[in-house]
């Protein structure tokens, strides 16, 4: 009789679904799947049958999260497929996968792959080692159709499950992969870990979850069929049905010890998964009662060792184990043949019995370290649990494993595991003060490295107890510079959780670190970077030159050139544009001699948000693009891209390029990013939404960011836009009293008035509704008679403001529009420019000069129907029928790209990429688009050119004029 049914009964459905998804994978779309369920339903079986029908040219990469302790073994699915991949076709041709052929960050996880020369140790670090892996998914999935598979997510390790979230976000970069997760469902409570992922996959489309459930009575029937090799009789059935509730594990372990109808049942699951087991001799209890301390798989040299037999000995104990499918051989190692079983006989050792197996691991692993698995860091994480497992009769080898394993999990980037294992280090600290000397550390450098692990990792509300425990232990008076260290983190963790207080705290930091401490620098940075924010202009400018002089002073050229970016792009922003360029590029070229990637993308960040704030947009876009490319070629595209493209998407939208915004915008979306960026992207696409007369679409993008973004929590530059974009809707519902009310609850706000860049537009919209409130034209008025005026969009912006107030008074004119109009188009805008025409027509009109309200109406729809503003459009068509004013020919009707006889814009930058050489998912990188939206433009050039090649569109490019030779 065999342990394991040939046949996967009640399960057809499931297959077919994954299928389907592997379809959709192999067809260009992104496809992933979680298969949730109770322990021993099936998980696993289903994927490895799946995966065995797949064509043999398939990559399969499949790694197991492994329980171990309270951490789990940081990136171990990971470095099981790196580590199968090697083995596979080897190290030189995974390092040729690779970009530059480096395999970079990824040595952290594979020995084999050597570690970078780089000693980053940063977060910088971490994204470059993500996005690497997902650069070798895309690489394999070039090749042939890519099945990843991650086992047991219910074990996973924080810095795994950071991996995997990362990979299924970014699907839509490489989606020739179908990625694979087993979750048991009955192991997550609330605050389970894997939570967090669950909801990333809600929110992604192609992602679904698959929920398991038990067998009915016919498919248990199929299951015993299987099981039995003929068909089982009707009582057999019932019984083992009844008694199993369906559940597969059950099934096979109720056979296996022999159940019949009227046999007694074991008295609970525990006992009947044990019973096979006790059956067995002895000797091979306790062999296999030993493996099940070392873990889901064990090595045979170590269990060997730890049992004291010799091979021949150890083998004639296993193989009853093997031979009762209670473990299963997997190479030179032993696996137990499911999970649960492994829990269930090391949950039955009793106390005395289990610190003994972990004391002779601890002590086996570390006489012959090459026995521990494979893996770097995987020795460390060993002695580590084995000696966490017994720390009370033996706390200094528990306190110097812990220590040395929170040193590798550092190695290997696994920040939230290091932050994890520091904290046994400190608990254990009263208990080993030797061992603390020995390896010469203190329990404040511990706590200190703690903190920046946690704020590393993401674990924020847990930075903060550590924090609040270090706060609790320092004299500021005593030791200002560790309180201000201190006060830095926890303001940046106040400010990253949406906390009151940040820039409290930095204060402090900045006002009580001292002077000739080489951290003061830096902190002073941290500080500038919120004021800016905020902002608070003036104060920034004060801290960040005297953080330029610090920085010198310590000879910390990074700190100086974050600082040096940081003083330019404040006095900027007030006072000479033209002056401070040249200082942000001299800033720019260091940070790029020096390596420093963080300076380098602020820098381009900031150039970009100057250049778009005065008008100048074309070079707003081109400076943004560099900042793309330069984020390309340091492997972190898909960690500052999106900042970039979103500062890509809003000089587009200001020049009128909505199609192009729109692409960028979706793209940036479909990578599920943070909640703070999501909402401001949503802000932007839901403005191109609401002028198109997308209502549903806009309302939806107002819901997602008033729910992230508010006062108190969030910033003006944040939340500014967020309002008018609110009311605008609320306009376009015709709620004008909600409008008036968001523009009077705002200007008594003291935060409202810092920024005249985002409190200008806000003065325009509600000059548009003052008419509805009898005193917000006087409240206006007085806040725009006090607001500075920096830069041509700011000059444009109160004209027009002018021009609204005078229509409140009925004494709008012309020319008034005229000049509004004029200011709008020098500065490219045809939209602003088109509301500013519609509102001199109005004016015309009313003075009797039709001929001057038709001409501009003309200009007016123009603009409207080559944005496609519906809003606009429809206001235009009703003035002119009001007024009754002819506009010779109708307006055509908007058609989105790929309809018009003649390429769009988009269009001409795609074929100048097809010209090049570029494949279509080189051009959705290089535009930042997906590659589906790179598919498409591609296919209508051809159509539009009459050719059915790349290489016929090139040559037609080229000999059209429309791409010019390089």
């Amino acid at each position: 009789m065999a342990t394991t049914s040939a046949v996967l009964a009640g399960r057809e459905e499931e297959l077919s679904a994954l299928a389907e998804a592997f379809q959709r994978a192999g067809g260009g779309q992104p496809s992933a799947v979680l298969i949730a369920g109770e322990a021993g339903v099936g998980k696993s079986r289903l994927v490895s049958e799946f995966a065995a029908q797949l064509p043999a040219s398939t990559w399969q990469l499949t790694g197991a999260c492994l329980e171990m302790g309270e951490t789990g073994l940081p990136f171990a699915p990971f470095t099981a497929m790196l580590r199968e991949l090697v083995r596979t076709i080897g190290v030189e041709e995974v390092r040729h996968m690779l970009p530059n052929g480096e395999t970079g960050e990824l040595g952290r996880l594979l020995p084999s792959l050597s570690r970078p020369h780089s000693a980053d140790e940063t977060d910088l670090a971490r994204a470059r080692l993500f996005e690497q892996f997902l650069a070798l998914l895309q690489a394999l999935g070039q090749r042939a159709p890519v099945l990843l598979v991650v086992e047991d997510v219910h074990w996973a390790d924080r810095s795994s499950l950071d991996l995997l979230t990362f990979i299924i976000r970014n699907q839509q970069s490489i989606p020739d992969v179908l990625a694979v997760m087993t979750c048991r469902s009955d192991r997550l409570n609330p605050a389970h870990p894997v939570r967090r992922l669950l909801a990333e996959t809600e929110r992604m489309a192609w992602a679904q979850r698959m929920d398991l459930g038990r067998l009915t009575k016919s498919e248990v029937t199929m299951q015993l069929r299987g099981l039995l090799g003929h068909p089982p009789t009707p009582e057999l059935s019932e019984t083992i049905y009844r008694r199993s509730e369906g559940n597969p594990l059950l099934v096979e372990a109720l056979l296996t010890s022999g159940a019949r109808p009227g046999a007694p049942l074991p008295a609970s699951i525990r006992d009947l998964l044990v019973a096979p087991l006790e059956q067995l001799a002895g000797q091979t209890q306790h062999v296999v009662r030993a493996a099940a301390v070392g873990g889901v798989h064990v090595g045979h040299a170590l269990l060997a060792e730890v049992t004291g037999l010799d091979d021949s000995a150890l083998s004639t104990a296993l193989r009853p184990a093997v031979a009762s499918h209670l473990l299963v051989v997997d190479g030179d190692s032993y696996v137990f043949r499911h999970a649960l079983i492994r829990e269930v006989i090391e949950g039955e050792l009793l106390p005395g019995e289990r610190s003994v197996l972990h004391v002779r691991y601890g002590e086996t692993l570390e006489r012959h370290p090459h026995l521990a698995p494979p893996g770097r860091g995987a020795l460390a994480l060993e002695l580590a649990h084995h000696w966490r497992a017994v720390a009370k009769q033996h706390p200094q080898r528990a306190f110097a494993a812990a220590w040395d394993a929170a040193e590798s999990a550092e190695a290997s980037l696994a920040y939230a595991e290091q932050s994890r294992i520091l904290e046994t280090v400190l608990d254990l600290w009263d208990h080993a003060p030797g061992v603390a000397r020995r390896l010469g550390i203190d329990r404040r450098s511990v706590l200190d490295k703690a903190i920046e692990a946690a704020m590393l990792s993401g674990e924020g509300d847990h930075g903060m107890k550590l924090i609040a425990t270090a706060l609790a232990d320092v004299d500021p008076a005593a030791d200002p510079a560790r309180a201000a260290q201190l006060l830095r983190h926890r303001g940046e963790l106040r400010q990253a959780l949406g906390q009151p207080g940040a820039v409290d705290d930095l204060r402090t930091a900045a006002r009580i670190m001292p002077p000739q401490h080489p951290d003061r620098p830096r902190v002073l940075n941290t500080l500038t970077h919120r004021l800016l924010t905020m902002p608070c202009d003036e104060e920034g400018i004060a801290v960040a030159t005297e953080a330029i002089r610090a920085a010198h002073g310590a000879g910390d050229i990074q700190a100086e050139v974050f600082a040096s970016i940081n003083l330019a792009y404040a006095q900027a922003r007030t006072r000479d544009l033209d002056r401070q360029l040249p200082h942000l590029a001299t800033a720019r070229a260091t940070a790029q001699r020096i390596d420093d990637h963080a300076a380098l993308m602020h820098a381009f960040r900031c150039e970009a948000d100057l250049l778009q704030g005065a008008g100048r947009y074309e070079q707003a876009a081109e400076i943004a693009q560099r900042g793309l490319a330069a984020a390309s070629r340091a492997g972190l595209l898909r960690t500052f891209g999106p900042t970039h493209a979103a500062n890509v998407a809003e000089a587009l939208i200001a020049t009128g390029h909505w199609d192009e915004a729109t692409e960028i915008l979706d793209h940036s979306l479909e990578l599920a990013p943070a909640p703070s960026f999501r909402a401001y992207l949503l802000v932007l696409r839901g403005s191109i939404a609401l002028a198109r007369g997308d209502i549903p679409l806009a309302e939806s993008a107002a819901d997602f960011a008033h729910g992230v973004f508010s006062w108190g929590i969030s910033d003006a530059q944040d939340v500014l836009p967020l309002i008018c974009f609110a009311s605008d809707l609320a306009l376009a519902k015709g709620n004008e009293a909600q409008a008036v009310a968001n523009v009077e609850q705002t200007l008594a706000r003291n935060e409202a008035i810092s920024t005249p860049r985002y409190l200008w537009p806000l003065l325009v919209l509600g000059a548009r509704v003052a008419h509805a409130s009898p005193t917000l034209p006087a409240a206006l008025c007085e806040f725009a008679a006090e607001l500075p005026v920096v830069g041509p969009v700011q000059q444009a912006q109160r004209l027009t403001f002018t021009a609204e107030i005078a229509r409140v008074g009925r004494s709008s004119h012309p020319s008034a529009w005229d000049r509004c109009a004029t200011a709008w188009g020098e500065l490219h805008q045809p939209y602003e420019q088109g509301l500013a025409l519609l509102r001199a027509a109005e004016a015309a009109a009313e003075n009797g000069d039709r001929q001057a309200a038709a001409d501009r109406l003309r200009t007016a729809r123009h603009n409207a129907d080559l944005l496609g503003a519906r809003a606009l459009l429809a206001a235009v068509g009703q003035l002119a029928r009001l007024a009754r004013l002819p506009l010779d020919s109708p307006p055509r009707e908007y058609r989105s790209p790929g309809q018009h006889s003649r390429l769009t814009s988009r269009e001409h930058d795609v074929l100048r990429l097809v010209a090049n050489g570029r494949t279509n998912r080189e051009i959705a990188e290089e535009l930042y688009i997906s590659t589906k939206t790179a598919s498409v433009h591609v296919s209508n050039i051809l159509a539009k050119l009459g050719v059915s090649s790349r290489v016929q569109a090139a040559t037609a490019a080229y000999r059209l004029g429309l791409v010019s030779p390089e």
